[in-house]
């Protein structure tokens, strides 16, 4: 899959009302803390293998003319293990454990009524963290029985780490939800993962997949 068809594919046109949206993010999705159980996942064709779990914070919630943005702040604990021959972990590969906050930029577009934007990382205790200098692209809110999803789109590529000491590029996309269960806020992260070509700037879907992160309110 090229550039160009990823766009086409992520980015559709939805006229979605910004009033109704930023009422949901003040009534339901401010000030939470949400909770994303243990999740393993593995990489490089199953010789590295990642565990993740974190808390997640929604926070400062600022409204502009035509726009709004968001804070999401995750206490994060994540490592990425070698395994060996027997498929058990023998070393540890890389620690992305620690603090991070990234921002929510959106702003209607009056052109379309469309609501587009970016999400970028603002600050990080993570040592050598993949995601500096990186900004997503994000689009097709929609707001619909009680549940706000949107598309994101990774611009360019990122580091993920490789056999040996290497790094390789690699690029993300994922459909996010917000929906409630019994009451409780569920945050839904469904990731697509792709190898990178920088000389190109093509992208085509890695054989490694990552799986769904749902993140509860408790």
């Amino acid at each position: 899959m090229n550039t160009t068809q990823a766009k086409k594919q992520f980015c559709q046109r939805f006229d979605p009302d910004k009033e109704k949206i930023v009422g949901f993010l003040k009534d339901y999705v401010i000030g939470k803390k949400l909770d994303t159980d243990e999740v393993v996942y593995h990489l490089e064709e199953g010789r590295l293998e990642g565990v993740y779990s974190d808390k997640m914070f929604f926070s400062n919630l600022v409204l502009s003319e035509h726009g709004f943005q968001f804070d999401m702040t995750t206490v994060t604990l994540e490592k990425i293990y070698v395994l060996d021959s027997d498929k058990r972990r023998s070393s540890v590969k890389k620690d992305f454990n620690g603090v991070s906050v990234f921002r929510y930029e959106l702003a209607e577009r009056r052109s379309t009524s469309g609501i587009t934007g970016i999400m970028r990382l603002i600050s990080s205790t993570v040592r050598e963290h993949t995601m500096e200098g990186i900004a997503y692209g994000v689009c097709d809110l929609q707001l619909e029985n009680s549940q706000l999803s949107w598309s994101e789109q990774q611009l360019l590529y990122r580091d993920m780490p490789a056999d040996n000491d290497n790094h390789r590029p690699v690029a993300f996309d994922a459909k996010i939800r917000f929906y409630l269960e019994n009451g409780k806020l569920r945050f839904e992260y469904i990731p697509t993962y792709y190898d990178f070509d920088p000389d190109k700037l093509t992208r085509t879907l890695s054989k490694d997949q990552y799986p769904a992160f749902v993140t509860k309110e408790q």
